[in-house]
């Protein structure tokens, strides 16, 4: 018996949830290269009572060919047109769908054109909504828009006298009406967007020196005075780490959990990010906004200073970001699981969609939203640069690279040779082996052998690359004595200077004491394949999968616990199927994710299967860390890779009662015991992997 969600509301869907997120938006599907828009003076006024805008924006477009005669522009269709001015006389103009042709352009290098036009907002967007609460308007979605690089932004703003606007740029003025407000914002930075413009009932606050901003509601402004503080030391070591941050004010802001998706936490935009309500109200440490505003606050410099392309927006944007948000946690000794590449959640992850052949180029045009292990391949990639050019440089290199670029937009080829020229190395091989090629090396030590020599120790062995594949890489490579002291000394494996490929190389390390084990890459440096530990935090990775309902024993009580997470998790992007355990057949239990709801009195698929997995009950009890537990408010959620298929996954979700009321989550563990989200102890399976330890002979 099926009990699951529906394929349509699947196909419904667009996206998949992402955790270390962010949105810069482009509008050129396919760039226009003939001109673009430089400039827009805009007055907009709100009436949320009607659902209605009307608006004239008076926009500038340079001409970047001596031929062109007419320019073609996206605007909804949403909106009527009253009238298309040029120097103050009409202009004949045409509508087709989202288009609109413009024709008889002058031959002037800069063209200004007035538009006016007004309409209704029937309809909640991914992106834009107005309601008699809050107006969250994006800019491809009330301007007319096209390939652009804005030089001189202004907006007037009016909105009900009750409500406060978040906007790109500076607040200039802030004047009262009859019976409303105009806010006057000014954009004097070069800035290759607007974003969205947001407004309705907040509560504002701003830190003591009123350079950071936060807009909130009402019910959370409990969180403004941390989201500022933390955002004021933020942009301060970004702007010593790269150049001063160069928009005179920050806002933050609080937007509902529709905005641009379930997929993103949070939107920046020049000057501005847009923060979702989950990341103020999660109990999941890896999402809240402590986590992820390091991240959105480096966009202000990668890409909102530096301008890209969007296939190069992994690279150069998100993956610029994740590495920045890890210098700054490095900076100041608050390293997490996040900033940890070798403990980051989503390396199993990012791995097991390697190894089925999933994973994508990290150049090239890509809805980010859809591939959360991207940011966490592109931070590898920042953090295996670093490595080859040293510290010195690659700080270098982030600071030249804004100072380059600012204002314009640059490439990845752009990119490398910046990094070519710093370094004084060719890089070709780097970034196609790590950008434009899919996969990851596999690496392996072997044949370790130590030997006394004085009074010291010596030991030798060697590291190759297994497969076809080549690849180049430096890596680390330790000795560990009885004491925990670990002694390394760097390999490199692959093509050397003159281009000859060594796959396999000797190395020797001598110590005071006597080794126990070496490691490859002990610090979890490069990015490779490698043995992790199935983990609860793999659920932060939607997939597919099936949850089995025990119904030898509280049939209803395990069905609605399975219920409840089904919706929790369809809301992250999960398609899940619910049947209860008397229906399931092998390719059920071949699933790539299978979640199992009761203990083995009450689920006979568990009765099956509990012997694989390392913690069980003892009657209605388990023993963990030498303690023997029983609550009947807590339960048990552990996970496993599957017996039945390849790189899946089995959860196992068993409530010691029926007073106990779990929610699965993605805890940062294999197994764990809850109390509600609550958890009460935790760990995580030993997995040794013997490609990259081995025991000294």
């Amino acid at each position: 018996m099926i009990v699951g969600k529906s394929i349509l509301a699947r196909i419904l869907l667009v996206g998949v949830i992402i955790f270390i997120a962010t949105l810069s938006l482009r509008a050129e599907d396919q760039p226009d290269t003939s001109y673009e828009i430089i400039g827009h003076r805009i007055r907009l006024h709100i009436f949320p009572s009607q659902n209605g805008i009307t608006c004239i924006d008076t926009f500038s477009i340079r001409l970047l060919r001596k031929d062109v005669h007419s320019i073609q522009l996206r605007f909804l269709p949403a909106y009527d047109i009253e009238q298309i001015l040029l120097k103050g006389k009409k202009v004949d103009f045409k509508r087709e769908r989202d288009r609109l042709n413009i024709d008889d352009v002058p031959s002037d290098s800069v063209v200004q054109y007035v538009l006016s036009f007004s309409g209704h907002l029937n309809f909640q967007s991914e992106y834009s909504s107005l309601s008699k609460d809050r107006a969250i308007l994006r800019e491809e979605e009330i301007l007319p828009y096209g390939p652009r690089r804005l030089q001189d932004v202004r907006m007037d703003i009016i909105v009900p006298s009750s409500w406060d606007v978040a906007a790109p740029g500076n607040l200039s003025t802030r004047e009262s009406l009859a019976d409303s407000t105009l806010f006057r914002f000014r954009l004097d930075e070069t800035v290759p967007m607007i974003g969205w413009i947001c407004a309705g009932k907040f509560q504002r606050s701003r830190s003591s020196d009123g350079k950071v901003e936060a807009y909130v509601y009402a019910e959370d402004s409990s969180y403004a005075p941390r989201l500022i503080a933390q955002a004021s030391e933020v942009l301060e070591f970004y702007s010593r780490q790269f150049l001063p941050y160069r928009f005179g004010t920050f806002k933050i802001v609080e937007v509902e959990d529709w905005v641009a998706g379930r997929n993103v936490l949070a939107i920046a935009v020049p000057s501005m990010v847009m923060v979702k309500k989950l990341a103020l109200t999660t109990d999941d440490k890896f999402n809240r906004a402590d986590a992820i505003l390091p991240h959105e606050v480096a966009h202000q410099w990668w890409p909102m200073t530096a301008f890209i392309r969007d296939e190069d927006a992994a690279l150069l944007a998100e993956g610029m970001c994740e590495y920045s948000a890890l210098l700054y946690n490095e900076h100041t000794g608050k390293l997490s699981a996040r900033d940890s590449l070798k403990h980051h959640p989503l390396l199993r992850s990012l791995l097991l969609r390697i190894q089925k052949g999933k994973d994508i180029a990290l150049q090239q045009k890509a809805d980010l939203r859809s591939v959360p292990t991207h940011y966490l391949k592109s931070s590898y990639v920042h953090n295996m640069l670093r490595r080859i050019v040293g510290d010195s440089v690659f700080f270098q290199l982030y600071r030249e690279w804004a100072r380059r670029y600012l204002g314009r937009r640059g490439s990845q080829q752009d990119f490398q040779a910046l990094a070519e020229e710093l370094s004084g190395r060719k890089l070709g091989w780097f970034f196609e082996q790590w950008t434009t090629k899919r996969g990851v090396p596999r690496m392996k030590i072997y044949s370790v052998k130590s030997a006394q020599q004085g009074s010291g120790w010596v030991t030798r062995g060697r590291v190759r690359m297994v497969g076809y594949e080549k690849y180049t890489t430096y890596v680390d490579v330790a000795v560990e004595t009885a004491g925990g002291k670990m002694t390394k000394t760097g390999i490199w494996l692959g093509a050397d200077s003159a281009g000859t490929y060594h796959n396999d190389a000797p190395f020797e390390i001598t110590t005071d004491a006597k080794p126990i084990r070496a490691l490859l890459d002990p610090s979890g440096d490069i990015l490779k394949m490698q043995k992790l530990p199935a983990k609860l935090s793999e659920l932060r990775d939607p997939s597919d999968g099936i949850m089995i309902v025990g119904t030898r024993q509280h049939k209803e009580y395990l069905l609605g616990l399975a219920q409840k997470d089904s919706a929790s998790m369809d809301r992250n992007w999960w398609s899940l199927a619910i049947k209860y355990d008397s229906s399931i057949t092998l390719a059920d239990l071949q699933q790539e994710h299978v979640f199992l709801y009761g203990k083995a009195s009450e689920n006979s698929v568990v009765a099956d299967l509990q012997n694989k997995f390392p913690l069980g009950f003892h009657g209605d009890s388990i023993e963990v860390k030498g303690e023997t537990i029983y609550d009947s408010t807590l339960a048990l959620v552990q996970c496993i890779e599957s017996p039945y298929v390849t790189q899946g996954l089995v959860v196992w979700i068993a409530p010691m009662s029926e007073h106990a009321e779990p929610e699965l989550g993605p805890y940062e563990s294999s197994w764990t015991v809850i109390r509600g989200k609550e958890e009460i102890s935790s760990g995580t399976w030993e997995v040794t992997d013997e490609d990259l330890v081995v025991v000294v002979k």
